[in-house]
């Protein structure tokens, strides 16, 4: 099974690389945890820390 976590973000910089470092990779059943960002147009270096952080 392939579980995806979606994190809906707005100017998250600051916060969002903790976050994403923050989701077990590995859970019992689960063959693959994708983790999904979605920007709504960040005015920061969101997209940046996201694809940095390996989202």
């Amino acid at each position: 099974m392939k579980l995806i976590v979606t994190i809906p973000c707005y100017n998250e910089a600051d916060t969002l690389a903790a976050v994403i470092h923050e989701i077990p990779r590995q859970l019992p059943g689960v063959d693959k945890v994708e983790v999904l960002i979605v920007d709504d147009g960040s005015t920061d270096q969101t997209v940046a820390v996201a694809r940095q952080a390996g989202a």
